[in-house]
């Protein structure tokens, strides 16, 4: 039995020594094939000795070898050389979409709300939450959208998805550089040279409120104010966790049991972006934006419908939430990978001056003290804690949203006394 254990435990060496060859040799930049010959070999290389150094004659070595091998390669073609079959659906522009050209010769969609009065203000551009989970499909699911109430107070309106995710381009990662913090932001700058204004006020929820804390610290001066919903980290690094453990809803051991199998990305994804780090050009040749789009879509959907962790105040979880559309499963994780690597910008913000407005729900998932930082680390920032709202406040409260928006955009005091006050946040 002693005997038996040690021969699988080299074989289980093989196979560590197969796959640091297929990651490591993508530098190489070969295709899959001549990659997973390179690994088959140095499982037999490995398995080999290792074999042979845990007792017995050649022979016996090699019968063990054999069978490995074969279990090997079967395995190997099922879980990573297998693409899976393709049941992602993608979202499709509305009668309203539009496109911005970017300066490399990408493509930005988004949609304008026009005011029936051309007035001389500055426009109102919202940025998304993810990275990667586009504003466009998830409201046209809706049915309606958080700002279009500003066109009565002579506002244009924009929404947009950001590149790499809904009705925007993708970067051909298999040629171009993955996807950054610095190039959203820069993408923001070339949508408002395309919009022709100086300034813009930027409206951004979760990730979208850090998009516009790092667009402002690049362009201060093109930025007029900012409303911040349910924002993200200021700096990834200073919050390796942000999720209120009281915004998860309790759920049965068997339901957990099946979400953490789809937290786990296939054995495929996981080795492709693995290899990612050796050389994008060979691990993008392999793997399609679709693959990782579509096993983040299955388990976002799941997520939302189990309330892992909920997205709104109301007790059925994901009451509300459309499921969700057109992920971006790569300009996510690119982009997360990169916000990690930037430095803290909380000295630089301290010494810049803008009016901003924090505004989030006492339901929302991220807990209270994110969004509270905000108001420590920058100047000119108003806090607005909403009651019986989760992380789209316009959702469960579009008569509060509307209100402490407009009033902010007017410069009046934000009616603080009808809200709950940041402490009592959930």
């Amino acid at each position: 039995m002693k005997t038996v254990l040690l021969r699988l435990l080299a074989l289980i060496g093989a196979l560590a020594a197969a796959v640091a060859v297929f990651v490591t040799a993508a530098r190489l930049e070969l295709g899959f094939w001549p990659l997973a010959l390179l690994a088959l070999v140095a499982f037999a290389g490995a398995g080999f000795g290792l074999l042979r150094a845990t007792g017995g004659d050649r022979a016996e070595a090699l019968r063990w070898l054999l069978g490995a091998s074969l279990a090997y390669a079967i395995a190997a073609q099922l879980l990573v050389g297998r693409r899976p079959a393709r049941t992602l659906v993608e979202p499709t522009p509305s009668t309203e979409t539009k496109y911005w050209s970017l300066p490399g010769g990408g493509r930005i969609a988004y949609e304008l709300v026009q005011p029936k009065n051309d007035s001389q203000r500055p426009p109102v551009v919202v940025l998304h939450d993810g990275p990667g989970m586009p504003a466009l499909p998830f409201l046209h699911a809706l049915g309606k959208r958080p700002y279009d109430f500003l066109v009565d107070e002579g506002y244009r309106v924009y929404y947009y998805d950001q590149f790499g995710s809904g009705l925007s381009g993708r970067l051909d990662l298999a040629n171009e550089a993955p996807y950054t913090v610095a190039r959203h932001v820069a993408d923001l700058e070339a949508i408002r040279r395309s919009l022709g204004v100086p300034t813009m006020i930027l409206a951004g929820t979760g990730w979208g409120a850090t998009l516009a804390v790092q667009y402002l610290l690049e362009h201060a001066d093109r930025v007029e104010r900012m409303i911040l919903e349910s924002p993200a980290a200021i700096w990834a690094p200073a919050w390796p966790e942000t999720i209120n453990p009281a915004a998860r809803a309790r759920i049965t051991d068997v339901q957990a049991s099946a979400m953490a199998a789809l937290e786990r990305p296939p054995m495929r994804l996981v080795i492709g972006r693995m290899m990612a780090d050796f050389s994008p050009r060979s691990a993008h040749r392999w793997i399609q934006d679709w693959e990782g789009d579509q096993w983040w879509t299955r388990k976002t959907e799941e997520s939302i419908r189990l309330g892992q962790p909920n997205l709104t105040c109301k007790s059925e979880p994901g009451e509300g939430i459309p499921p969700p559309s057109g992920l971006g499963f790569f300009a996510n994780s690119y982009t997360l990978a990169d916000a990690v690597s930037l430095p803290d910008p909380r000295p630089a913000l301290k010494m810049l001056r803008k009016e901003s407005l924090i505004i989030r729900g006492t339901c929302d998932y991220i807990d209270w003290p994110v969004s509270a930082e905000y108001l420590k680390a920058m100047n000119g920032a108003h806090y607005v804690a909403i009651p019986a709202a989760g992380h789209f406040i316009f959702l469960e409260q579009p008569m509060m949203f509307a209100e402490v928006v407009r009033a902010f955009l007017k410069g009046e005091t934000l009616p603080l006394e009808a809200y709950a006050p940041a402490s009592g946040a959930r």
